[in-house]
């Protein structure tokens, strides 16, 4: 039902009473480039089940928007929420091992980005947490799965790849769409 004057009187007439609707909400979602200097690492993790097999996905991209590495990973029977604290890592490794140092990191999970940002990484992960991030200035976003696509289907990729095997790209993909910093992206819940 959708609240009309007309269905409101029928009900009326019949005394039924009728049940509100919830109205859609839209939201403009917005992706940004990182500052100069800064590199804008987007990581996803997925598994086809809750366990399954689960894939990281990872994007690192400039200041400009231009895409300097992509990367697909394998990671075996995981969680959903494993697979997205190992992308965030495997993403931090990476950029460390490219030379980058100032590194802005986003994600689609927010309790991944919390993890990290509250220095609260799950204990399996704790040796490596602390090593990368000797080195590293790094700021975490949480940011809607609107503008997380790019690395969502990396991340589904890694999913159908064997434990350990990465898929490594040193530009843009040619499969994969992008994220643009001057397009608007919608959200409705």
């Amino acid at each position: 039902m959708h609240n009309r004057v007309e269905d409101l009187m029928i009900f009326n007439s019949l005394k039924i009473t009728p049940r509100p609707v919830k109205a859609t909400r839209v939201l403009q979602c917005f992706w940004f480039l990182p500052d100069f200097n800064q590199v804008k690492l987007g990581c996803d993790g997925c598994s086809s089940g809750n366990p399954g097999p689960g894939g990281a996905g990872v994007i690192i991209r400039d200041h400009a928007g231009n895409t300097i590495g992509a990367m697909s990973v394998g990671l075996g029977i995981c969680t959903n929420f494993v697979a997205k604290i190992l992308a965030i890592i495997l993403g931090l490794e990476w950029a460390s091992s490219r030379g980058w140092s100032n590194i802005w990191v986003t994600s689609d999970s927010q309790s991944a980005i919390n993890r990290f940002a509250e220095d609260k990484v799950p204990w399996f992960i704790l040796p490596r947490w602390k090593n990368v991030k000797r080195n590293l200035t790094i700021k975490f976003s949480s940011v809607y799965r609107e503008t997380n696509f790019a690395v969502d289907t990396l991340s589904k990729r890694g999913a159908a790849l064997t434990l350990g095997t990465k898929d490594c790209y040193d530009d843009r993909p040619s499969f994969l769409a992008f994220e643009n910093p001057d397009s608007f992206y919608f959200r409705f819940s």
